[in-house]
This record gives structure tokens, C-alpha cells and sequence, in this order.
């Protein structure tokens, strides 16, 4: 496998095959053609038997990799070595890109505790990060910035010594360089109850006082968050933790995560798939027994 001398011009391109788009596009027959075409451009193309939509993503991915890190390889590698490693039975949850005050959190990982990820890359600049923990400092119990080696020193001198930093090393392992220290006593009950669906306060609501009161359905949501901010903040982030555990996936999902090669994890993560959108994904990818 022999990489034109400008791959430069087909990194952005090689990125986006992962982008959320890929999860639509995946049972598109004209999909295999297409990344084939894209690896013939940068001279990736292996002209083999093998060939398929798996081996052609496995490509793209060990080539990014290697040479151009975005954020999906981080976010990956992150559900690859940190929830399915030690988190193998779907016992804990992963969400991404969860909205969390005014900034979007890249990955929070859910199980007796929250932790959020905050990813930044050799392509990332560091401007919002400041406020970006911040936020994620009133929400989550533990905090983690994951980021290239070169970055940690820099890091560790300028950010308060509660938030743990990870580093991806250059042959792809992640390496927690400083724990992440409990950060419950920033818990913030009016910032995280924005994080919440109205659905999950109803039933945190139901579980803890009954039923609702009569009231039009236009004036539950403010009803519950107007109640949650009423509790005692260690019942209020016992009950935050619960709501957005609740989000893991069915028994179909978690098994098509399992199942998918190592490159795939993310892309099945982090969102809701119906079991028919698991079962046409599986098919695809020839995971079906």
C-alpha cells in the first residue's frame, strides 16, 4: 500500500468517509464503487479478492490513523480501548456530541458515575476549551481533555489538576497521563437538567413522586425542570446520571457494536438505531449468523 507523495489533497476527503453521513449511505450498493474509486485517487486500493465495504474502511481508517487524526480516529479510539475494554457487557452508556450548557460534549461516558471527553486534535485549536470545561465542570463527575502527546505539558501546567488528561500516542494507544478527581461539588442542577429530555424528567418525576399533576402539555417541561431544581443535589445528580444511563442501547445495537470491525465502533455509538437499521446494518456487513 503505497501513498501518492500529496496526500495532503485527499486527507479532508478520507476523513469524511466516517462522517454521520456514512451510517445513511451504508446499504447504498453504490457504495463499495465509490470508496473504491476514493482509494484508487490516493493509491490505497488493494486489488484483491478480499475486497468489500469492511476491507475498504479498514483501509481508509489505519490510513488516518497513521497520517491524519481527525476527530473520529480520538472518538473511536476512545469506544474501542475505554467503554468496550472495560465496559464489556453494556453495563455502561456512551453518548456523543451531548448538548451540555452552552458547548456540545464530545463523548460522556455513563455507568456509577458521568465522565466527560473532550477531544482535541493535532487539527483542533485549544480557544474554547477554557469555556468548554467549564461548562462540562457543573454537569459531570469526572472530566478527561484527550489530545496529542505534544499538547499534555502545556495542558497539565494550564488546567486545574481535577481534570485528567489522555493522550492518543503516535502508535495509537491512548495513555491516561492524570486521573480525572471527582468534580461533584460544581454539580449545577440548573445546567444539567437542560441536558435531560422532557420524557426522562417526566419519568424521574413519576419514579420519585408519583403522578404528574393535571396540567396542559405545554407546561410539563418547565413543571419538571422547576422541580428538579428543587431536590437536594445529591438526589439531583443520582437522578441525572439515571436519565442519561437510560439512553444505552438495545441488546441488537450493543451486539452490532461488538461484532463490527475495530474502525466501525463509533459509528454505531452514541445514537439510537432502530432494530431494523441494526439488522440492514448487520446484513450489509456480513454479521449476520
Amino acid at each position: 500500500m503505497v501513498a501518492t507523495q500529496n496526500m495532503s489533497t485527499y486527507n479532508y476527503a478520507l476523513s469524511q468517509v466516517f462522517s454521520p453521513a456514512l451510517l445513511k449511505r451504508i446499504n447504498d450498493p453504490s457504495l463499495e464503487a465509490t470508496m473504491r474509486s476514493l482509494l484508487q485517487r490516493c493509491s490505497l486500493y488493494e486489488d484483491e479478492e478480499s475486497w468489500n465495504l469492511t476491507k475498504a474502511l479498514d483501509i481508509t481508517y489505519t490510513y488516518l490513523k497513521r497520517n491524519y487524526r481527525c476527530e473520529y480516529v480520538y472518538k473511536n479510539e476512545i469506544a474501542n480501548q475505554i467503554l468496550l475494554k472495560l465496559h464489556k457487557n453494556n453495563s455502561a452508556t456512551l453518548l456523543k456530541e451531548i448538548a451540555s450548557d452552552n458547548c456540545i460534549a464530545d463523548i460522556v461516558i455513563i455507568n456509577g458515575t458521568t465522565t466527560a471527553y473532550e477531544v482535541k486534535t493535532e487539527l483542533d485549536t485549544f480557544n474554547r476549551l477554557p469555556s468548554q470545561l467549564e461548562s462540562y465542570q457543573m454537569i459531570y463527575d469526572h472530566l478527561f481533555v484527550v489530545t496529542y502527546p505534544s499538547a499534555i505539558t502545556t495542558l497539565s501546567k494550564s488546567l486545574s489538576n481535577k481534570i485528567g488528561l489522555i493522550a492518543l500516542e503516535k502508535n495509537g494507544k491512548l495513555k491516561t497521563v492524570r486521573e480525572a478527581k471527582l468534580l461533584t461539588d460544581k454539580f449545577n442542577p440548573g445546567k444539567a437538567v437542560l441536558t435531560l429530555r422532557q420524557s426522562e424528567l417526566v419519568q424521574a418525576y413519576q419514579n420519585l413522586d408519583g403522578a404528574l399533576p393535571q396540567m396542559g402539555t405545554a407546561f410539563v417541561h418547565r413543571f419538571c425542570c422547576n422541580w428538579f431544581m428543587t431536590l437536594e443535589l445529591d438526589v439531583a445528580r443520582d437522578l441525572f446520571r439515571q436519565c442519561l444511563k437510560s439512553r444505552k442501547p438495545t441488546n441488537l445495537q450493543f451486539d452490532l457494536v461488538r461484532r463490527c470491525h475495530p474502525s466501525l465502533k463509533m459509528m454505531f455509538l452514541g445514537r439510537e438505531l432502530s432494530n431494523k437499521a441494526c439488522n440492514l446494518v448487520m446484513a450489509r456487513l456480513g454479521l449476520l449468523e
